[in-house]
């Protein structure tokens, strides 16, 4: 095949990878096709952690006609047993010919082991197609296995001339109906939502995800909160139960302001 084709079936793995966006965590995004003579014959993608892999799904569909095959992925075949086994047996098993990966596990530990483990079972492997595109998708992926610390993002909304309310205080967005629905499309993706103390007493927020589509999912409430101010009527408090909220104090907070929100 030419780089052109591989390039094109590579990023079909990356757009099937894509539909798990914000599902998979701890998980990375990984999509994967099978193709033979120029026809996708099975296609997939890891759609929740503790759920089959990408690779695995397509071996699926395609069943006896992945011998001979190309398997396309946008991460490299997983070697170990974890919650799920190895998907490199699976491929061996399969008969796959040969093997194409946007890019290696970024675990110092595991990079490059998927791929020698198919290579010592006689399979072609080809690396590094679309491999910047791949990065970009999972970049909080790969920014926690190599620093163990979180992706964040800063979300502000102002004025061009840097003003985030009116100086009476009474604005109630700053930010129009495109940048607010894209704001929500970021936490339907995102693990978790911060803010102060100081924003839940002035907007009373509920920090949720109000989007059209019935997929989309609430990212867990962080709240930094020293005192404990975090006021018993707010909607953040009265919905606690039903989405998933974490409230950060200090050890100077209230005893028993602590033990009304603990419960």
């Amino acid at each position: 095949m030419t780089s052109n084709e591989d390039e094109k079936y590579m990023q079909r793995t990356l757009d099937l990878a894509a539909r798990a966006q914000g599902r998979t965590s701890p998980n990375p995004m990984v999509g994967a096709v099978l193709v033979k003579d120029n026809q996708i014959i099975g296609e997939g993608y890891h759609l929740k952690a503790g759920t089959p892999h990408a690779e695995i799904h397509a071996l699926q569909a395609a069943g006896d006609a992945a011998r001979n095959a190309t398997l396309y992925v946008n991460l490299e075949p997983c070697s170990h047993y974890g919650r799920t086994p190895p998907c490199a047996d699976a491929i061996i098993r399969s008969g796959v010919k040969r093997v194409v990966v946007a890019g290696l596990d970024p675990n110092p530990q595991v990079s490059g082991r998927g791929l020698k483990i198919l290579q010592d079972a006689g399979i072609e492997t080809c690396t590094g197609v679309l491999e910047q595109e791949a990065w970009k998708l999972n970049l909080a992926f790969f920014k926690y296995i190599k620093t163990r610390t979180p992706l964040v993002s800063l979300k502000v909304a102002m004025t061009l001339d840097g003003k985030i309310a009116t100086s009476t205080g009474d604005s109630r967005w700053i930010s129009g109906e495109t940048s607010r629905k894209y704001v929500h499309q970021l936490r339907n993706v995102y693990d978790a939502i911060m803010v102060g103390i100081g924003t839940v007493l002035k907007d009373d927020p509920m920090l949720n995800t109000r989007l059209e589509n019935k997929d989309s999912r609430d990212p867990i409430r962080v709240i930094i909160d020293s005192n404990l101010d975090l006021p018993h009527s707010s909607k953040i408090v009265k919905t606690a139960k039903q989405l998933k909220t974490i409230v950060f104090c200090g050890q100077q907070a209230d005893a028993t302001r602590k033990a009304f929100l603990q419960e």
